[in-house]
């Protein structure tokens, strides 16, 4: 009986070294890169507004936005919360265009949205479907380590954008 404790107490540490070996390991690996910070940061956009949450979405804009149409923060707030209210359910198709990184913690990132009433999988189901086509240039920064939108423009897209 003692054997067989001995031998349990030495798996269960071999057992415990080894996992703290794991967790120190994926403690120590690479951070992420920017670029794939600002694709997590554009996946979670898209899954709060399909998820038709506005605090979520709100979180997502700097405090002191603005853009060249003069919106601040607050009335980025209301266009958002009048399209979420405007819609039953909310279908977004993303493109990436490009992320460009002008500073260490400043990205421009140009996206095409397309949004739509019913899933989207590819961009040739746009084709024929009644959706809201849009191209945003956003000015992104990061602040205590979370990505926000300073400030973005938009115009409509066209299905040469998604492809």
């Amino acid at each position: 009986m003692g054997d067989r404790m001995a031998w349990l107490n030495w798996s269960r540490w071999l057992l415990i070294s080894w996992l703290a070996c794991v967790l120190s390991l994926v403690g120590c690996s690479r951070p992420s890169t920017p670029e794939a910070e600002i694709r997590a940061w554009l996946a979670q956009a898209q899954a709060a507004a399909e998820q038709r949450d506005i605090s979520a979405l709100r979180n997502l804009i700097a405090e002191d936005y603005v853009d060249k149409a003069g919106n601040d923060r607050k009335a980025i707030e209301n266009l958002l919360r009048l399209q979420i209210l405007r819609q039953q359910s909310i279908h977004l198709f993303t493109r990436v265009r490009t992320i460009e990184f002008p500073g260490p913690n400043r990205a421009t990132v140009s996206v095409a949205a397309a949004m739509a009433g019913r899933p989207v999988a590819r961009a040739d189901d746009l084709v024929g479907l009644s959706a809201d086509l849009y191209r945003f240039d956003l000015g992104l920064e990061r602040r205590g380590g979370e990505w926000r939108v300073q400030g973005a423009v938009w115009e409509p897209a066209r299905i040469d954008d998604f492809l």
